[in-house]
């Protein structure tokens, strides 16, 4: 068996610890989920990967995710689902779901920011080139307006297009101004509008 491939059972398994936050019992899957048996050729398959954890010695039995299933369990979520998922599956991963909304409340991104535009236009060179100008060797915070200025030339749209290709890729961040009385009209003017809000300051990590 190829360390990805897994049964229904297992991935659902799998994914129901993830979102219990690594252990849970009989009695959360039915709570959370809706389902109470465990199959017992899930619990075999995994526990012999040495993906889950079982403790047998109390009632309900305790699942336990070890770091070697974490990790497996990060690669399934690039992976497709398994063929035959069920109704089980899918209430699954849409708590999984939920808890990534969790989290980009928690930290500003939007949903916007995972999903790359369609086309490439060629412009990520000069925007890397034209921020190396204005900070040198170190990744600082750049208002766009000024980032703008030293690429007057391109048209706008094209410009922002490339800019949310790059936050998409995770090749650059885009964020607001923290204290918005500091704006001048012309950083606003420079802003760019990216999943509701108007990021006004770049950084590069590397370049």
């Amino acid at each position: 068996m190829a360390d990805l491939e897994f049964t229904v059972p297992e991935f659902n398994l799998l994914l129901s610890l993830v979102h219990l936050r690594g252990s849970g019992t009989t009695t959360d899957f039915r709570s959370v989920f809706g389902y109470q048996k465990v199959e017992t050729k899930a619990q075999k398959g995994l526990s012999e990967r040495g993906l889950v954890s079982i403790d047998r010695g109390v009632r309900p039995y305790v699942y336990e995710l070890t770091d070697p299933g974490w990790l497996t369990a990060r690669k399934l979520l690039s992976e497709p689902a398994p063929g035959g998922v069920s109704q089980r599956t899918a209430r699954i991963l849409w708590a999984v779901i939920g808890d990534f909304a969790t989290h980009m409340d928690r930290t500003g991104t939007e949903l916007a920011d995972l999903y790359p535009p369609r086309f490439e236009n060629g412009l990520a060179e000069p925007i890397r080139n034209a921020y190396a100008e204005l900070v040198g060797p170190n990744a600082e915070w750049v208002p766009l307006r000024r980032l703008r200025d030293r690429l007057d030339g391109i048209d706008r749209e094209d410009l922002d297009q490339a800019l949310g290709e790059l936050l998409a890729r995770h090749e650059i961040r885009l964020i607001p101004e923290s204290n918005q009385k500091t704006l001048t009209e012309a950083d606003r003017a420079a802003a760019i509008r990216l999943g509701n809000k108007d990021r006004h300051l770049i950084a590069i990590e590397s370049l």
